[in-house]
């Protein structure tokens, strides 16, 4: 439901670059979340001895991060759509490059947390406005290819940041990850400022009023439909949430993999959300949203519960978590961009408040599963495994409890 006041037209455009320029930019916008936190994956328990910090605190240089990417969410869509995608961008793209270059220079933990703070806030405004973007182009299934499409270029960041990060780890120190972070900052805002134009054909002047605020955001969260979606993509989360906290110091502190060895291992687990996502492109057109992310659930189920069945069997090996891993990775590519286009899918009007709602959920979960695994951390894989089998089959009841099953009667009218 939207408020009274009626949007009006935004400025007029220059002609929209290319398509494929304009998906790479998207692709990169996305993927900056993703490249942020897991090229600091191989070098947490190098800070952690830098900084003289235990492994909960050290985890805080990935929860802070997610926090507050999660919390700016909700500030970002309603800006977007009062101000416009575009110069909302750009401010979170000049904040994320700020605090990359600050972070380089961090004398302290302290420092380099409240860097990391920023650099989420900033960062944000990348996945959330160009899900905007896609919602304001296209609707209905061609979302969901369109999510795909760009999930299975975002998947290429995790693959590729951990292994570079290990590699810059061999070539220098911790800081050096920084400096590439602040490259890509650069590159991403001069992007925008080149080849992204304005989406959002009708600003809404009241987007940001608090009283507006409050209203839209209490019609999408009483929405089933979106409550179904949204806590099912949030419980994949926690499982991933809980893998990227938990395995550096697995597969390196207790293993004994090497920093660049680690990056190898985490690629491969990422091979399965790229491959994820590509069958999500296909078949979210040819077997709709609902079955693609009812087959994306099973991969979580079956990995989860391979990956705690071998930890509490005290199966130590490399290849008892990252085959399950790469698993549950698989559904994960088939869940998340199925899931979110199905979640901000009945608000053409409200589309950067719903991709800024359900993203907030995301990531509060994913900050507290961070947290909980460095908290519950005993130098062994049941913690993490053991989150990551309980989100998935949380995520499987909340869908089935929440969501038709496929050839079900639609219920984007029903609150």
């Amino acid at each position: 439901m939207a408020d009274a006041t009626t949007p009006t037209p935004a400025h007029p455009r220059r002609p929209a670059p290319d398509g494929v320029l304009l998906t790479v930019v998207l692709t990169g916008l996305v993927a900056i979340t993703p490249l942020s936190i897991d090229i600091l994956l191989p070098a947490l328990p190098v800070l952690g001895r830098t900084f003289d910090v235990d492994v909960a605190r050290t985890q805080l240089v990935i929860s802070v991060f997610v926090l507050g990417f999660g919390a700016a969410q909700l500030a970002y869509g309603p800006l977007s759509d009062r101000f416009g995608r575009r110069p909302v961008l750009l401010a979170g793209m000049g904040l994320y490059l700020a605090a990359s270059l600050a972070a380089t220079l961090a004398p302290s933990f302290a420092w380099l947390v409240g860097c990391r703070l920023a650099q989420g806030v900033g960062a944000c405004a990348g996945p959330v406005l160009a899900r905007a973007a896609v919602r304001d182009l296209h609707e209905g299934s061609r979302v969901a290819r369109t999510l795909s499409f760009l999930a299975a270029g975002q998947a290429l960041a995790p693959i590729l940041a951990p292994v570079g990060g290990g590699l810059i780890l061999l070539a220098g120190d911790w800081r050096g990850l920084f400096v590439t972070l602040a490259a890509v900052g650069a590159l991403l805002l001069a992007g925008v400022w080149a080849l992204v134009v304005e989406t959002n054909t009708r600003l809404d002047p009241a987007a940001t009023r608090p009283g507006r605020l409050l209203r839209n955001y209490a019609t999408i969260g009483s929405h089933r439909e979106f409550v179904g979606y949204t806590l099912t993509v949030s419980a994949g989360m926690v499982g991933l949430f809980a893998f990227l906290a938990g395995s550096p110091f697995v597969l390196i502190d207790l293993l004994g993999l090497a920093p660049h060895q680690f990056g190898f291992s985490f690629a491969t687990v990422m091979l399965g959300q790229m491959t994820g996502a590509l069958l999500s492109t296909r078949l979210a057109m040819s077997r709709g949203i609902q079955a693609t992310v009812w087959l994306g659930l099973a991969c979580y189920v079956a990995g989860g519960l391979l990956m705690a069945g071998l930890a509490w069997g005290r199966v130590t090996h490399v290849a008892a978590v990252v085959g399950p891993m790469a698993v549950f990775m698989l559904g994960n590519g088939m869940v998340m961009p199925s899931g979110l286009a199905g979640a901000i899918g009945p608000f053409p009007q409200m589309a950067g408040a719903a991709s800024a709602l359900t993203g907030f959920v995301q990531m509060t979960v994913g900050a507290a599963a961070s947290a909980a695994v460095g908290a519950l951390h005993d130098g062994s894989p049941r913690p993490m495994a053991t989150m990551l089998a309980a989100s998935a089959l949380g995520a499987a009841l909340v869908f089935a409890a929440l969501v038709p099953r496929p050839g079900a009667a639609p219920r984007a009218d029903r609150p």
